[in-house]
């Protein structure tokens, strides 16, 4: 008889732990990795968080939850790290446990992330028979006293992002331990460590996109082995800068409203629940307070399109301001080697008019002379491949690669410059850009001195 009785008060102290050996919470989308390890450190910063939970006010004995949480990414591994640790007291029955969160990123594009997440530790679960209720005080199971046991256990998680969808599964308590206690006749009775089951789905919607304001509801499933399937239904609008307003449904049990404001890093977050049915409106209400706090600067925006965005611009006017750079140095090195030509050959001239006849008087070089090529017009050829016409050409760019001096032919093009065109020298393959050509030396002088004021390395080439 006395076995029967203590299986039996047993049995009634477990039942209400066994619906809730994983603790209930009414804001757990603050801090989503206490119910999902794949998504620990999945946020920008470091977070900490305390919440306590008090249930069923009206009830004696009813569960009090308290959680300790911090958690955060090691970006440059693609890693989250987490410590997880919370306390849960029902009647006689009371938990501890202590663990170690860590996620791995898998990233498979810029907008696929896939998520595998881990935790591991110590739950102590502690029965007080002393605080049982029983109609005979010398009850032998009184004497039982404290019974306290730490059992391994281990959670398990996945977790998929594509852009603002999240679709997440666990299995807490996945090991699925018994815990062995033994009473005063030496004989055995266990208290098991349910596995479960989780999925959650969420998607975020932009409502006032520039001022980070979204709503996004959030539905989570639970189904413990040899209990039927509970769900939340939650719908939350989030002012990242400001607070929260949210409301949850717990199936068939509860419905619950939050609210929260966030203030340079620290959040508080207060949840009100109401029974639903004809238990739990008999049982009392159900509050929850929460603390948060973020470490170190919180992002100006979390929106992830935007930020690549941003940073493909950035990259845009990058790579422009490379290639301009690529273009002026090959323009200059080309105007250096014109230089070095013209000067060599201004000394063979001196040295010719000299050697020749002193008597003379020498002859006078003019400016555009020595800004001034002469070539045959069968050398060059247009960009179609064809010869191009004699005359006098303003060249204001020389380029090695065809690329460049096609860049940099559109931007005169753009500047206004409308006959601007591209030649190659044939023969030493050299691409020229000429912004007009003309019929007589003197029409191209004065326009040379024109172009001379943009582009001080500008010259005539005359094609005979």
């Amino acid at each position: 008889m006395k076995n029967s009785i203590i299986k039996f008060v047993l049995l009634l102290s477990a039942a209400p732990a066994l619906a809730q050996q994983l603790p209930l919470s009414s804001q757990y989308y603050n801090n989503q990795f206490i119910t999902n390890p794949a998504l620990t450190g999945t946020k920008e910063n470091v977070n900490a968080f305390l919440t306590h939970r008090s249930q069923w006010t009206g009830v004696a004995g009813a569960p009090q939850t308290s959680y300790l949480t911090v958690d955060g990414p090691i970006d440059a591994k693609n890693i989250g790290l987490g410590l997880n640790l919370h306390a849960d007291n029902t009647d006689i029955i009371s938990r501890v446990g202590a663990f170690v969160d860590y996620s791995y990123k898998l990233k498979l594009n810029d907008d696929n992330n896939l998520y595998f997440g881990v935790a591991l530790g110590v739950i102590n679960t502690k029965i007080d028979f002393s605080k049982a209720v029983v109609r005979d005080k010398n009850d032998p199971i009184l004497s039982w006293g404290n019974q306290s046991k730490a059992i391994f256990s281990a959670d398990f998680g996945v977790a998929y992002r594509w852009k603002k969808l999240e679709i997440g599964a666990a299995v807490p308590q996945v090991l699925g331990n018994k815990i062995k206690y033994t009473n005063v006749d030496g004989k055995n009775t266990y208290y098991n460590l349910e596995r479960s089951y989780q999925a959650s789905l969420k998607y975020v919607f932009d409502i006032v996109k520039e001022k980070e304001i979204t709503i996004y509801p959030l539905l989570m499933a639970r189904y413990f082995e040899n209990s039927t399937l509970q769900y939340d239904a939650n719908l939350v609008v989030d002012w990242k800068k400001v607070g929260w307003i949210g409301a949850t449904y717990h199936s068939n049990s509860a419905v619950a409203v939050s609210a929260g404001l966030r203030y340079k890093g620290l959040s508080v977050g207060y949840a009100y629940d109401i029974g639903i049915n004809n238990t739990t409106s008999n049982v009392g209400s159900s509050s929850e307070l929460l603390l948060g706090f973020t470490f170190g600067k919180v992002r100006e925006s979390v929106d992830e399109e935007a930020d690549v965005k941003k940073q493909q611009e950035k990259d845009l006017v990058y790579d422009e301001a490379l290639q301009t750079l690529k273009v002026k140095a090959d323009t200059n090195e080309a105007a250096v080697q014109r230089l070095k030509a013209e000067l060599a050959q201004m000394k063979t001239e001196r040295l010719t008019m000299t050697t020749i006849d002193t008597t003379k008087r020498p002859r006078v070089i003019n400016l555009t002379e020595n800004l001034m090529r002469t070539s045959t017009s069968n050398t060059f050829v247009d960009e179609a491949g064809l010869t191009i016409m004699s005359g006098y050409y303003i060249i204001v760019g020389s380029f090695n690669n065809k690329e460049n001096a096609t860049k940099f032919k559109n931007s005169n093009l753009i500047k206004g410059y409308s006959k601007t065109q591209m030649i190659q020298n044939s023969a030493t393959k050299t691409y020229y850009v000429y912004t007009i050509r003309f019929e007589k030396q003197a029409e191209a002088e004065t326009e040379l001195s024109k172009f001379k004021v943009e582009y001080n390395d500008a010259w005539v080439l005359r094609l005979e």
